[in-house]
């Protein structure tokens, strides 16, 4: 699998964070409650982070939609700071439908991972989406995930 390692200082998420049923609960509640309009009014631009804390025995997901920021913490939103960290970025580009980034994600987990040098870190992963357009089928998303050498 191609991917990219990156040294990375630290740097702050603020956000939406909510536990959910299994599935991208935390998008749907973004993009019908006003926040990621609210988002974009206050940094120019609209969630396009997808923080993943872990999943729970009943399939529930600790997630975050955000936004890279630089500022103080805004009241209403939640927020995280990462470390200083290495990560390995992985991109999944093609189609919605078929399921190509769960697909990119099961061969990060199951392939790439177990053979690698590198375990996951602990700290949350993030799903960069510089594009995805249902309506056409198709998407762009950066896997960042933070590791450390096994």
């Amino acid at each position: 699998m191609d991917y990219t390692i990156i040294e990375k200082e630290s740097f702050k998420v603020i956000g939406i964070r909510r536990t959910t049923p299994y599935g991208g609960g935390t998008w749907a509640i973004v993009k019908t409650d006003g926040s990621n309009e609210a988002i974009k009014e206050l940094s120019g631009k609209f969630y396009d982070l997808g923080l993943c804390f872990g999943f729970g025995e009943d399939g529930s997901n600790d997630y975050m939609c955000g936004i890279e920021w630089d500022k103080e913490d805004v009241p209403g939103l939640d927020s995280f700071e990462y470390p200083k960290s290495t990560w390995l970025k992985f991109e999944a580009t093609g189609s919605i439908s078929n399921n190509t980034l769960g697909n990119v994600w099961n061969r990060i987990n199951n392939e790439f991972l177990p053979q690698s040098k590198y375990k996951k870190s602990g700290l949350p992963t993030i799903e960069k989406y510089v594009y995805w357009d249902e309506a056409i089928d198709k998407c762009n998303v950066e896997i960042w995930i933070p590791v450390a050498l096994k």
